[in-house]
């Protein structure tokens, strides 16, 4: 079974969209709620503003079909979350009306357009399976060695993922890590903390 085959088996059985929606209530109602152990009631005010809006988005993203009629056209107009998924059927289409024509392709030209078709980078998976799970994988280390460190480790598997000059992807991570930092220092977060390691912090 090609890489395409079991993504398409896969995707037919598990609603991308509405897991990542999911993640995203679940991470920004555990940052909303973090927001009240802060400290420094003006430090809480970013993070709990960004977290609402997240929280309040992706809800009415995952419940849109039970929304008002003027609303629920408002909010599915916008949402363009997954339009990869529509261009990724598209060629599926095409591969298989070219399939009806009689188009002979080796085994080797058929492995490596379902390649294309899966990734802009000729990845196993599909970019936005991708995305999701690094998403995901961001906000868990984040909570487990703080949000600092986590920062420039997904700058680097992102970029390396895309395949990305390896001085860009040092370059990119360079710079969230001082975004991160300039977060910290300016709002006093102490985003260099973790909850299961580094729970004392560095800075």
């Amino acid at each position: 079974m090609s890489s395409k085959s079991l993504y398409r088996r896969l995707s037919e059985g598990f609603d991308q969209e509405r897991f990542l929606l999911i993640v995203l209530i679940l991470g920004s109602g555990l940052a909303l709620a973090e927001t009240f152990r802060f400290e420094i009631s003006a430090a809480a005010r970013f993070p709990r503003l960004t977290g609402t809006v997240v929280f309040v988005g992706a809800l009415l993203l995952l419940f849109s079909k039970y929304l008002p009629g003027p609303l629920r056209v408002a909010v599915e107009e916008s949402s363009s979350v997954f339009e990869a998924d529509e261009e990724f059927e598209e060629r599926q289409q095409q591969t298989a009306e070219q399939q009806q024509e009689g188009t002979d392709t080796t085994e080797s030209d058929t492995a490596e357009k379902d390649r294309n078709e899966l990734s802009t980078v000729g990845r196993p998976i599909h970019d936005s399976v991708f995305t999701g799970l690094i998403a995901t994988g961001y906000a868990a280390l984040g909570f487990a060695i703080g949000i600092l460190w986590a920062t420039p480790l997904f700058v680097v598997v992102y970029g390396y993922w895309f395949k990305l000059p390896r001085y860009l992807t040092a370059v990119l991570a360079a710079i969230g890590f001082a975004i991160a930092y300039g977060f910290m220092s300016v709002l006093g977060v102490p985003l260099d903390r973790g909850e299961l390691f580094l729970t004392g912090g560095v800075f």
